[in-house]
């Protein structure tokens, strides 16, 4: 009677656990840098601007081609190095959270792509991919609502 029980419960949380794993699918990708509040002054609230404003603005969708993921990348690194003030920081998040997610999803979706690869061949994985470029893309939209009135000409979504 014991053993059946354990086997009731073991069935419980695999089905919980695979629960989980979908769930997770859908998860954006996990950051890896943000900009850090500078404790003192001097702040680099203008040289942050001054480095991804052209970038932002030089971007016509949201899907990046090679070239531009680059220098979205690039961009991406070089503001979560600076120090910002604690008024810009909700600023200076949105836009770094906006790059990182662009690389990501456009990354997803390029694989998803490509006439060859795992994604080609397995539906699961394709799935995968396409879950995580959503969510990823979402992430980035919804970055990009905290800084659209910064760029108001834009057409990034």
């Amino acid at each position: 009677m014991i053993r059946k029980q354990w086997k009731i419960v073991f069935l419980i949380l695999a089905v919980i656990a695979s629960c989980g794993f979908c769930y997770a699918a859908t998860e954006p990708t996990t950051m890896t840098m943000i900009p850090k509040i500078g404790t003192s002054e001097p702040y680099d609230d203008e040289k942050f601007l001054i480095l991804v404003t052209p970038v932002i603005t030089g971007l016509s969708d949201r899907n990046l081609n090679s070239s531009e993921r680059i220098d979205v990348q690039s961009a991406y690194y070089s503001a979560t190095a600076m120090k910002v003030s604690p008024e810009f920081y909700p600023v200076a998040f949105n836009v770094t959270k906006l790059l990182f997610y662009l690389v990501s999803s456009s990354e997803a979706n390029e694989e998803l792509g490509k006439s060859s690869g795992l994604a080609t061949h397995n539906k699961d994985t394709r799935n995968s991919l396409k879950a995580q470029a959503d969510a990823d893309e979402d992430a980035a939209e919804e970055a990009w609502r905290g800084l659209i009135m910064l760029y108001p000409n834009s057409t990034l979504f």
